[in-house]
């Protein structure tokens, strides 16, 4: 079935587990020395001095100890400022996430600002911005269809994450206008360095990451890097278990002090046992609305104990960077990745009655994913009427094709019509199902871009980018009959331009402007089985960006518009089909403080306020509706003098108002807490408290299918080293 309806895909099964990571990982600390030792011996003979070669980038937050970062490269292909950007761009940064105790990329965006993160109860999420999905990048390269509904590799691997919210199509082609997230990847480093992370869960859960780095030659010209991660954990919702191995291995190697070449290389299993997609929501005698949920204990599994899921992924990337002498720079990414997920589970629905008694059915899926990104470019100055202007030049190309296979087997119940009690699922049965559905999907996406950075005087820069895109997605069935390939959706030579104005009013406060066109490619079909043209639009979004206390601290404001047409809707003159008839309007404005206020003290802070406004269209309530008001903090202080010295203390909350997915969550604030204590200037541990007031809530209100319940109260006690 396909995971982006209302249907559940499929997840885990436990393997491995925290045991298999702890003599790897003693092994690796013990032997990384010895083999740094033997590549950097000193040389007999008349040796020449060793030449010191640092290749990390500007952009890298790791190290930092702050909450704010002052470039990203998520709205183009090189470091730019983000007070120069003209868009909306925040970034996690690698210290928040280990203030936070962030492990997954759901963690993460959940407290970015604006971004609705979502869990789908398997593991895996969906993610929107400005009313819209978001698209993905790593490390810059645009991967078509690598975001949603999948599983991704775990935080550890990652230095920040960089989100610009708002059409991104000069840079990414097609897709919805909502933004596109940019995973960048850790590199080696130029000094030896060991860093583990020990996480204990009060669920009952644990957690080990280890991390080592430094130079593997004695120029230092060649470096590397190794994170492994274990994780065995119960959930907060009763019989779920998690299972996670992790191992990410990078190397960089300077051919020269302009020219660097990286690897990488990443290996994830996640099984998952007594995964639980939740109660539908209760329907009323008619059976034609929902009418409310279940009443049930907010830690209640509605699905029988042999559920289970896995996932697999493995990923491999090289990056070649070259600098010109005249401040030129190109440079080539290439990515891959194959994800194997397979299942076997029963779940609950359509609707259910008051008194909590549904059908339940058994579904078998095995899918498989393969994506290749390719990116190429080249960037520089140019000085022209005694300005320096920026531009780039490249393309980039996305292919993912996927295999899926499942089977659905409906079973009968102990009451009337065959209906099963929520509060008794171990009563389904497992049943063997065949596969009675097989498809072949492939996704293509290409394009050439451009962007330049005008200055066109000291104060005031033009940034034009445009974009000649082409997508092809095609499908093929093979069971339970095969046939041809047939074109779903296709775009050819589509013009995607943008333009932003930055002005810097003052040296540390600059407002800007942009507008930007996006293209976004539909599936459905009129009544005569005719393609849908793509939706299209724009954005407009006007802002101001602030820098301040020496550029410790800094603030944005912005305020945005998405014009959104040519929607799918049903077609009201025949009984099949759709026509591009629907609009949606996505309007409001954002808030974020980001940074250090004072010394030792880090603090994020993110309001949005979106209004979403459909003209002959409807919400997609699958995903459900928007909050209009989303509010995300997060603070952490540090003591360095008295008696206090060495403790830390920090909280933050998540506040919304209602969301719907045909049962309405209203609104509800999350708070958390935490303390902590440095031992030494190599050890240190937290002790955080989650939801501190056991607020009971939905993640994902109950549709007609499924419901996730948010996390109850929890301790989460963290102790990292750092050597």
């Amino acid at each position: 079935m396909n995971k982006r309806t209302d249907q559940p895909g499929a997840r885990r099964t436990s393997r491995a587990g925290i045991g298999a990571l702890t003599p790897l990982a003693i092994a690796l600390v013990a032997v990384w020395p010895n083999l740094v030792r033997a590549q950097t011996e000193a040389p007999s003979g008349n040796a020449l001095p060793p030449v010191v070669v640092s290749a990390q980038p500007d952009a890298l937050t790791e190290g930092s100890d702050s909450y704010r970062a002052k470039v990203a490269t998520v709205a183009g292909k090189t470091e730019q400022t983000i007070k120069e950007i003209p868009g909306s761009v925040s970034v996690l940064t690698r210290q928040r996430m280990d203030d936070q105790n962030m492990t997954t990329l759901e963690d993460a965006l959940l407290y970015v600002t604006g971004v609705q993160a979502v869990d789908y109860g398997d593991g895996t999420a969906y993610f929107k911005a400005r009313g819209n999905m978001l698209g993905i990048q790593f490390d810059g390269v645009s991967i078509v269809g690598g975001l949603q509904y999948l599983q991704q590799f775990d935080l550890a691997m990652y230095d920040r994450v960089e989100v610009l919210r708002g059409p991104s199509g000069v840079m990414d082609g097609a897709g919805d206008p909502g933004g596109t997230v940019n995973l960048v990847r850790k590199r080696p480093q130029d000094q030896f360095h060991v860093a583990t992370d020990t996480q204990i869960g009060s669920f009952g859960s644990v957690r080990q990451m280890v991390d080592v780095t430094g130079p593997l030659n004695k120029e230092g010209t060649l470096r590397g890097r190794a994170v492994i991660v274990g994780s065995d954990a119960l959930q907060s919702i009763d019989r779920k278990r998690e299972k996670e191995v992790m191992a990410y291995a990078a190397l960089d190697y300077d051919f020269d002090p302009r020219t660097t070449l990286s690897l990488s290389a990443g290996y994830q299993v996640n099984p998952i046992n007594g995964l639980d997609y939740g109660a539908p929501g209760v329907v009323n005698e008619d059976q034609t609305a929902l009418v409310g949920r279940v009443p049930s204990s907010y830690a209640q599994n509605f699905s029988p104990s042999w559920n289970y899921g896995y996932t697999s992924t493995q990923e491999v990337n090289a990056n070649l960077v070259h600098r010109f002498e005249n401040g030129w720079k190109s440079q080539t990414n290439l990515f891959y990745r194959h994800q194997l997920v397979k299942g076997d589970y029963a779940y609950a629905g359509p609707g259910a009655t008051a008194d909590g008694l549904t059908f339940y059915g058994d579904q078998r899926q095995r899918n498989t994913y393969d994506w290749f990104g390719a990116d190429t470019n080249v960037s520089g100055p140019v000085q022209l009427f005694g300005q320096t202007h920026t531009l780039t030049f490249g393309m980039n190309y996305s292919l993912m094709t996927n295999t899926q296979q499942s089977g659905f087997a409906a079973v009968d119940g102990p009451f009337p019509n065959g209906l099963f009690s929520l509060f008794d699922p171990n009563a389904v049965p497992h049943v063997d199902v065949p596969f009675t559905y097989g498809a072949n999907n492939r996704t293509e996406q290409y394009g050439f871009y451009t962007q330049a950075r005008v200055r066109l005087a000291k104060p005031l820069t033009l940034v034009l980018g445009a974009r000649l895109d082409f997508y092809q997605q095609q499908g093929q069935t093979f069971i339970p009959d095969a046939s041809d390939w047939s074109t779903q959706a296709q775009l050819n030579h589509r013009f995607l331009p943008s333009a932003g104005i930055v002005y810097d009013i003052v040296p540390w406060l600059t407002a800007y402007a942009n507008y930007s066109k996006f293209v976004a490619a539909q599936t459905a079909v009129t009544y005569t089985g005719i393609g849908l043209g793509p939706r299209t639009g724009e954005q407009y979004e006007a802002g101001l960006k602030g820098s301040f206390l020496n550029d410790r601290l800094s603030a944005t404001v912005a305020a945005f518009r998405i014009n959104d047409n040519n929607r799918a809707i049903s077609d009201p003159d025949h009984a099949t089909g759709a026509i591009p008839g629907g609009k949606s309007r996505d309007q409001g404005f954002e808030v974020e403080i980001a940074g250090q206020p004072l010394p030792n003290w880090n603090m994020f802070a993110g309001y949005t306020y979106l209004n979403v406004h459909y003209d002959n269209d409807t919400p997609n309530l699958t995903d459900g509706t928007d909050p209009k008001h989303l509010f995300k903090l997060w603070t952490n202080y540090r003591f360095s003098q008295g008696m206090l010295s060495g403790v830390s203390v920090g909280g933050g909350m998540l506040a919304q108002t209602r969301i719907s997915r045909g049962v309405e969550q209203g609104a509800y604030a999350i708070f958390n807490a935490q303390i902590g204590y440095r031992f030494n200037k190599h050890v240190e541990a937290s002790l955080q408290l989650n939801n501190i007031f056991d607020r009971e809530y939905y993640l994902r209100p109950p549709g007609n299918f499924y419901s996730v319940f948010g996390d109850r109260r929890n301790v989460m006690l963290a102790v990292r080293s750092d050597f």
